[in-house]
């Protein structure tokens, strides 16, 4: 939870003993999340119409060596035939549910990625439908598009104000050993559906990283926010299934608080670390617009 670009090629790499060979390998289009597989898409709940991003990738040992254009468009005929095969679980999302400014995304000179911008009105989507967007590439500037990855799903489900991307800006004290935290951490959806098996409770909470990048490579530790959306105060505790699946314990250690004008995060925590030790947090999570 917190992908790897998949490479696709026209021709088969040549092996030997002490190398492997690339160089016949074809540059190939594809989405990067793309496949038979539907994709769970959460969209902020909000009043403007919430930013979601599809990535478009040059899988290929090497980046673009020049701007590439690749045009999408909605895949109804690939869609039909997946939800005819499931019974017809999922709706078609309709067209005026969101809004795309260009179907048409360039990755740029020694890029392998670029973004299609997805805006979703959340307040459309109810629980009482499977809304999917099919999508497909169309055309790849004469690059090839892959059979298997140049088409995907994205099921548009309503979350909550809080996921998305932040920059955070804190510090972590251990025994007078002080740790800068200057990083950006992406707060995801905490799906509160039994049928995922998970066990979450509420819809007000986001699972995101705790602590520094040491931290969570020593310790795994993910945190969940949960946002009591009366008083804004926020609870931190670890998730019960992400990381070190609550192996150590967070707790509030002061002021947790979310600012819904500002869409920033204040957070004073601690947990007891493998030494005995109590290390103390303090991060200021600040909410960042996706580029346009």
């Amino acid at each position: 939870m917190f992908g790897g670009v998949m490479v696709g090629g026209g021709s088969c790499v040549k092996t030997a003993p002490d190398y492997t060979n690339f160089s016949d390998i074809q540059p190939t289009a594809e989405l990067f999340t793309g496949g038979p597989t539907v994709n769970l898409a959460y969209i902020a709940t909000q009043a403007t119409p919430t930013d979601y991003t599809i990535e478009v990738n040059l899988a290929s040992p090497n980046a673009a060596s020049k701007p590439l254009a690749f045009t999408l468009a909605v895949d109804t005929a690939d869609f039909n035939e997946m939800n005819d095969s499931l019974g017809d679980i999922y709706t078609l999302l309709p067209a005026s549910f969101y809004t795309v400014s260009s179907w048409t995304v360039t990755i740029a000179a020694g890029e392998h990625l670029a973004s299609l911008h997805v805006g979703v009105n959340s307040g459309l989507l109810d629980a009482n439908h499977m809304y999917v967007l099919p999508l497909k590439i169309t055309n790849a500037s004469g690059t090839i598009i892959s059979a298997n990855f140049g088409y995907g799903y994205w099921q548009m489900i309503a979350a909550n104000p809080y996921i998305g991307l932040y920059h955070s800006v804190g510090y972590k004290k251990d025994v007078g050993v002080v740790t800068k935290i200057d990083q950006d951490k992406y707060l995801y959806f905490a799906d509160p559906n039994p049928a995922m098996g998970l066990g979450y409770v509420g819809t007000n909470t986001v699972i995101g990283q705790a602590g520094d990048d040491v931290t969570y490579i020593d310790y795994g530790i993910a945190m969940d926010l949960t946002v009591d959306p009366v008083s804004d105060t926020v609870a931190v505790t670890s998730d019960p299934n992400q990381g070190a699946r609550g192996k150590i314990s967070l707790f509030n250690n002061g002021p947790c608080v979310y600012d819904p004008s500002a869409r920033t995060f204040t957070l004073n925590y601690a947990y007891v670390n493998a030494y005995g030790n109590t290390d103390t947090l303090y991060e200021v999570l600040t909410w960042k617009p996706l580029p346009q």
